[in-house]
C-alpha cells in the first residue's frame, strides 16, 4: 500500500520569508523567488529588500575604501581640525600611517577642545537667545493685556495707590469718610514715590497739546488704561510761579512739536508740591474728580516718543 507524503518547503512559510528579509535579506530574496506565488507579490517583497542590500553593500565598501588618514590630512591642511581629528581616530593600528595619525591627534587636540567649547558656547548662546525671544513674546502678550506691568516700579506703586483710594472712596458710606480717603491718599502717594516729588521714565499717552496766547506749550499726558492725568498748568496766570509751561526756547518744545495725540511717550519730571495734605498737587475742581479722574501738575524735564 502506497502512502503520499506532502513535504512543505521552508520558503513556503510566509512568516519565515519575512523574518529572513530582515536578518538575511539574500536568503529571503532567494526564498521569495522559489516561492510559488504570483510575480507582483514577489516583486513587492524583493524590490525593497534589494534596495536595502545595495545600500548596505555601498556602506560597507565605502567604509573599507575610505582612506581615513588621507581624509584627515586633507582636513588638517584645510584647518578643519575637528573633522581631521575624527578622521585620524578611525585610522586602523595596522595602517602604515597610524603613528603619524596619533601624533597629529595629540598636536591638534587642544585646538579641537577649544573649538568644541566655542561651538558649545555658541549652541548655548543660541538656546539662550531663543529662550529670551520666547520670554519676550510671552511678556509682550502679557503687556498687551495689562500695559501697567511694563511700567517702572514706582509708577506701578503710584497707580496702585490711586486705584486703591478710588475704590475706598466709592465704598465710603458718607462724606466724612470720603474726605478722609483723600487725606490718607496723600500719605500713601508719598510712600509710593519714596518721599520724592521726582518721577523718571514713566509711560504715558499724549492726550492734548496746545499753546497759550504767548506761544508756550501746554502738554497733557494720561497714563494708559487709566483716567490719571499728568500735565502742565493750562494757563499762564496759574503758571506764573511754578513755570510748568514749556517755552519755545526749551528743547522739549521741539520734541513735543513732533508728537500727536495718541502717541506713547516716556516722561520724566517733578510733581508740584501740594499746599494741602495731598503731597503732590492735584488740580481737579471737586474732591470726587480728584479721586476718580485726578489731574496731577508737573514740570517736565524729559519727553521721549516710544
Amino acid at each position: 500500500m502506497e502512502q503520499n507524503f506532502s513535504t512543505k518547503k521552508w520558503y513556503d512559510s510566509k512568516a519565515l520569508i519575512v523574518i529572513l528579509f530582515f536578518i538575511m535579506p539574500p536568503l529571503g530574496i532567494y526564498g521569495m523567488v522559489k516561492r510559488n506565488t504570483v510575480a507582483w507579490k514577489k516583486a513587492l517583497y524583493i524590490l525593497p529588500a534589494s534596495f536595502f542590500i545595495i545600500l548596505f553593500i555601498i556602506g560597507i565598501v565605502g567604509t573599507i575604501l575610505i582612506d581615513n588618514y588621507k581624509s584627515g590630512l586633507d582636513n588638517y591642511n584645510k584647518q578643519n581640525y575637528i573633522e581631521a581629528y575624527q578622521n585620524f581616530e578611525k585610522v586602523a593600528p595596522n595602517d602604515k600611517n597610524y603613528n603619524d595619525a596619533i601624533l597629529k591627534m595629540k598636536e591638534i587636540k587642544p585646538i579641537v577642545d577649544s573649538l568644541i567649547q566655542v561651538n558649545e558656547n555658541d549652541r548655548l548662546a543660541l538656546e539662550t537667545e531663543k529662550e529670551n525671544e520666547k520670554n519676550n513674546q510671552e511678556k509682550a502678550k502679557e503687556i498687551s493685556k495689562n500695559p501697567s506691568i511694563a511700567f517702572p516700579q514706582k509708577q506701578q506703586d503710584f497707580l496702585a495707590v490711586i486705584k486703591e483710594s478710588e475704590k475706598e472712596y466709592k465704598d465710603a458710606p458718607n462724606e466724612l469718610k470720603k474726605s478722609a480717603v483723600k487725606t490718607n491718599r496723600g500719605e500713601k502717594i508719598k510712600n509710593a514715590l519714596g518721599n520724592s516729588l521726582n518721577f523718571d521714565e514713566w509711560f504715558g499717552v499724549v492726550q492734548n497739546m496746545r499753546t497759550t496766547s504767548n506761544g508756550k506749550a501746554i502738554f497733557h499726558v494720561i497714563i494708559e488704561g487709566t483716567e490719571i492725568s499728568i500735565m502742565t498748568m493750562n494757563n499762564e496766570f496759574s503758571d506764573s510761579y511754578e513755570k510748568t509751561l514749556i517755552d519755545q526756547k526749551n528743547p522739549l518744545y521741539g520734541v513735543i512739536s513732533e508728537l500727536k495725540e495718541g502717541d506713547k511717550v516716556r516722561i520724566s519730571g517733578t510733581f508740584l508740591k501740594s499746599p494741602k495734605n495731598d503731597f503732590i498737587f492735584e488740580g481737579s475742581l471737586t474732591e470726587e474728580g480728584g479721586i476718580i479722574e485726578p489731574d496731577f501738575y508737573v514740570k517736565f524735564n524729559k519727553i521721549v516718543k516710544e
